[in-house]
């Protein structure tokens, strides 16, 4: 075994890799994995071919397949042998079965395959920093296949998936405009930090909803004023009907106030945040090593960003760090 460099051991001594809490992610509720069966079948070299595609040289076969979506590929590779081992083969496919199993089985679990090529998959895999705030992103959102970290995943709106329902109200949708949104089959479970317990239901990404209100209204302020003006037809609807209730001595548990308000979030606390969330490392195309990231002894005790307990890093955004909050001594930062 190759020794450690005085880097490496310097960093050794004041990180640790994970911490002692289970986030309850979607790699625990995943399907029990069945491995490919083996046997002569296997073993043995392709009796069929692939039809027209066969006319392809092997190089564009590959640059096709690598741009089709998780859902086609997946499909393509049952065909038959020969479709198996073209799909195998692929250096962007070989490097996500590798080095990230459970993000192409949440995938396909959760049925969000169709909306991410294998292209996307393996630039997600390859890229280190969560795409919202730049820091060490240990984490990869399946619904539209982002590279997230824990704060963020657990406090931006953009990661909260919406029911329907949900998303219609608060973006002024139609049935026909959900109905095209990304979406996902949350599979049941527990997730989240909060153990909380989810049973199948489905959820549609809020930031393609967001979007989608935009476009379908022209604007976010004609969006948001369509929301506010159905909110107030609906509050004078609901007053007529208790109204003429009232005067029948009809009120019933049936006559309820509209839904408004957005349900409470409880951020790190709720289970939808978790149910498209899988772990995945860092690919160091040039290295061809991984880094799953690690955390900073001096900010254990932190809550309060940058010094947030939460944090990860690799080696080089780690000196990032020391530098910016200054080098540990007894466990602390202290800047000179």
């Amino acid at each position: 075994m190759a020794e450690c460099s005085p880097i490496q051991r310097e960093i050794h001594n004041i990180t640790y890799p994970r911490l002692r809490l289970d986030d309850h992610t979607l790699d625990g509720s995943l399907p029990a994995f069945q491995s490919l069966p083996e046997g002569d079948h296997f073993c043995s070299p392709p009796t069929a071919n692939i039809g027209i595609l066969d006319a392809l040289p092997p190089e564009l076969i590959s640059v096709v397949l690598s741009q089709l979506d998780l859902r086609t590929i997946t499909d393509f590779r049952h065909v038959n042998r020969q479709a198996a081992e073209l799909v195998n083969s692929l250096p962007e496919y070989k490097a996500i079965t590798t080095h990230a199993r459970n993000a192409l089985r949440g995938i396909l679990s959760i049925g969000t395959g169709r909306w991410i090529t294998c292209s996307t998959l393996y630039e997600k895999l390859c890229m280190s920093n969560c795409g919202q705030c730049g820091d060490f992103g240990g984490y990869l959102y399946l619904l539209t296949c982002k590279r997230v970290c824990f704060l963020c995943l657990s406090q931006d709106r953009l990661y909260l998936p919406l029911l329907p329902s949900h998303a219609r109200r608060k973006f002024g949708l139609d049935r026909q405009t959900i109905e095209k949104l990304p979406r996902m089959r949350v599979i049941p479970g527990t997730y989240s930090p909060n153990e909380k317990k989810v049973t199948q239901s489905v959820l549609v990404d809020y930031e393609s909803a967001l979007r989608a209100g935009v476009e379908l209204h022209g604007s976010l302020s004609a969006m948001h004023k369509y929301v506010s003006d159905m909110e107030v037809q609906k509050v004078q609807a609901y007053h007529v009907k208790l109204a003429a209730a009232q005067q029948s001595g009809s009120i019933t548990r049936h006559t309820r106030q509209p839904l408004l308000a957005d349900p409470i979030d409880g951020r790190s606390g709720n289970p939808f945040r978790f149910a498209a969330i899988v772990r995945v490392p860092w690919l160091n195309r040039a290295l061809h090593e991984v880094e799953w990231g690690f955390h900073c002894i001096g900010c254990e005790k932190s809550s309060r960003p940058p010094l947030h307990y939460r944090r990860q890093f690799t080696t080089v955004s780690f000196h990032d760090h020391l530098r910016q909050c200054g080098n540990i001594q007894d466990r602390k930062h202290y800047l000179d």
